[in-house]
């Protein structure tokens, strides 16, 4: 009997140390020194060692909602992912050379991974083109989406600014970052995650942490760090390490908006009441339910959030490259065309790799 606990607290005792292994590989990123940052510790979302949406918000997984969701992805519809014939990736119209400077154009490149050319600057928003949703295995994305090799991705030349929404993995990519940072000049970020940047071996002057309002100016272009009602972590026990927000870009004649990942809530009008009208609003559209309703939009509040900001056109993101939710792969953009045409803006409508010129 002895011999059977001994055996039993071993394998508990490896288990945990193998655990602890894991979690300190580069993938999981690394957390602020809090108590050195005056910057984090001044922010108003900041409190008790997270980060806090406003009015605090929060998504809660109880126990009731833990057993629906599951028993919901093990039942949820077959369509969750596109059939194999269905096209939705094109190739043939990424600008990997840049246009004019005259020319402003927004390319998606599926989900949330956007490249902006404004005012003869390059961006890239939320770029991911790693096969997982995760550090290792796990959420795969599509296998008829839109995937770049390495050789490509090197051709898209030159990148001005890598700007990051959150920290999560379907926007925060590991292996892109270690790829593309050597032809990357800067790179904008909520604070706290610069951390995770620093930890990957990229210089801190290179990377400007912002809080929520927070405006910088980076060759003429303003970005703003903008609210956002969402959640952060990498680190499975470290949750709300790092701030979530939105992006305003402003160039000499063009201002667009980008959502990041959030739920539906009043920020969206205080962002339009100071910084519309927009261009264009990418706005996420895709991985609700009911069940995080906090953290994420329902199609029809995406509709809302655009005339909440003012935005001429909008391009709905988050989706067709992962499910991370239960719905269908194509549920999003049908229910949002649903109420788009009575809502007084205009669907831009992109095959992954497109592009939308800014007007």
């Amino acid at each position: 009997m002895k011999l059977i606990i001994i055996i039993v607290l071993a394998a508990i005792i490896i288990f945990i140390l193998l655990f602890n292994l894991v979690l300190m590989l580069p993938q999981f990123g690394k957390t602020p020194d809090y108590k050195r940052d005056t910057k984090i510790l001044a922010s108003k979302q900041y409190l008790k060692r997270q980060f806090h949406n406003s009015g605090g918000i929060e998504m809660k997984m109880d126990s009731r909602k833990f057993t629906k969701m599951f028993k919901g992805f093990l039942t949820s519809d077959k369509n969750r992912k596109p059939p194999i014939n269905v096209v939705i990736a094109d190739k043939n119209s990424i600008p990997f050379n840049r246009p004019n400077s005259n020319k402003s154009q927004v390319c998606w490149f599926g989900h949330s991974s956007i490249m902006i050319d404004i005012d003869g600057k390059r961006f890239l928003f939320d770029p991911v083109f790693s096969e997982n949703a995760s550090p290792f295995f796990g959420v795969k994305r599509f296998k008829n989406s839109l995937h770049l090799t390495e050789d490509e991705i090197h051709s898209l030349g030159s990148i001005d600014a890598i700007i990051i929404s959150h920290d999560h993995y379907d926007h925060l990519d590991y292996n892109l970052i270690k790829l593309i940072e050597k032809q990357t000049e800067h790179f904008y970020v909520p604070l706290g995650v610069g951390t995770h940047l620093q930890h990957w071996g990229i210089a801190k002057h290179r990377i400007t942490e912002l809080d929520w309002w927070d405006e910088s100016i980076y060759k003429n272009i303003k970005f703003v760090c903008t609210p956002s009602q969402h959640f952060s972590g990498r680190n499975p026990f470290k949750r709300n390490s790092s701030l979530w927000c939105s992006w305003v870009i402003i160039g000499a004649e063009k201002k667009l908006f980008f959502s990041g990942d959030s739920g539906y809530f009043k920020g969206f009008k205080d962002i339009g009441e100071k910084y519309g009208p927009f261009n264009l609003a990418m706005l996420e559209c895709g991985q609700y339910n009911e069940l995080w309703h906090e953290i994420h939009m329902m199609p029809e509040e995406t509709a809302i959030a655009a005339v909440d900001l003012n935005a001429r056109f909008i391009l709905p993101i988050h989706n067709s490259v992962f499910s991370l939710s239960i719905h269908s792969w194509d549920e999003p953009l049908k229910r949002l065309n649903k109420v788009a045409n009575s809502k007084g803006f205009e669907r831009v409508n992109l095959l992954q790799g497109e592009s939308f010129e800014l007007v």
